[in-house]
């Protein structure tokens, strides 16, 4: 598994832990669209508008939609969970375990 792969397993790693935790709290979808909302007010225009248009609409839609959305296993997938604001549903320790375990798959031959 190279670099980018293990990016990959790391970011949908994330997204799992992300949506689990919308399942269990609905709620916190606002969370992820605050976070979206800071985004665009610092960063003005960018590239990225369209995938966060996208990201607005599915954080709008009904929960199943977001998820399968967001563990979107096509490229379109990948490119959507690297601009996506739902990092901030998983805390920093969830986060550094899930890390870990991506880099300790790369090294299994």
């Amino acid at each position: 598994m190279n670099r980018q792969q293990q990016l990959d397993q790391f970011s949908l790693a994330l997204h799992r832990r992300a949506m689990a935790a919308l399942h269990l709290d609905p709620a916190q979808r606002e969370r992820a669209r605050q976070t979206l909302a800071r985004w665009r007010q610092q960063s003005g225009e960018t590239r990225s508008d369209v995938l966060w248009n996208e990201w607005e609409q599915l954080l709008a839609s009904d929960l199943e939609v977001l998820t399968r959305a967001a563990l979107d296993d096509s490229e379109h997938g990948q490119l959507m969970r690297s601009v996506s604001p739902l990092g901030v549903l998983v805390s920093q320790a969830e986060r550094m375990t899930l890390l870990q375990q991506a880099r300790e798959e790369v090294a299994v031959p």
